[in-house]
């Protein structure tokens, strides 16, 4: 008895040690410009695209490049006032976004 519960929790524990997301399912998709404020923007993925049927692969396609750039969120930025069509901008966020910091300093 103490054999099968054994095996059977030592199967259940390797088995949810083994699955690894696909990198895009890592990417945070996000519609507001303030959940990408304090971001490092890493550029445009995407066109002006259409929301229409279809729009899965185009979703996808942003996804991927938002993985190679190195970004955490895909902004979907809305460009029309119904949601028809979007961009895709990639951003990094949280631990190892890098922010430029401007120094002006008077001359005196």
């Amino acid at each position: 008895m103490q054999r099968a519960l054994l095996a059977s929790v030592l199967a259940l524990a390797v088995s949810a040690c083994a699955y690894r997301p696909d990198p895009t399912e890592l990417v945070k998709i996000v519609d507001s410009p303030s959940d990408v404020r304090v971001c490092q923007r890493l550029g445009e993925v995407s066109p002006v695209v259409p929301t229409t049927p279809g729009f899965d692969s185009a979703t996808e396609s942003m996804l991927e490049a938002t993985v190679a750039l190195g970004g955490t969120h895909l902004y979907m930025q809305q460009t029309t006032n119904d949601w028809s069509l979007v961009r895709g901008i990639a951003y990094r966020c949280g631990h190892g976004t890098v922010r430029e910091n401007v120094v002006i300093r008077a001359k005196g």
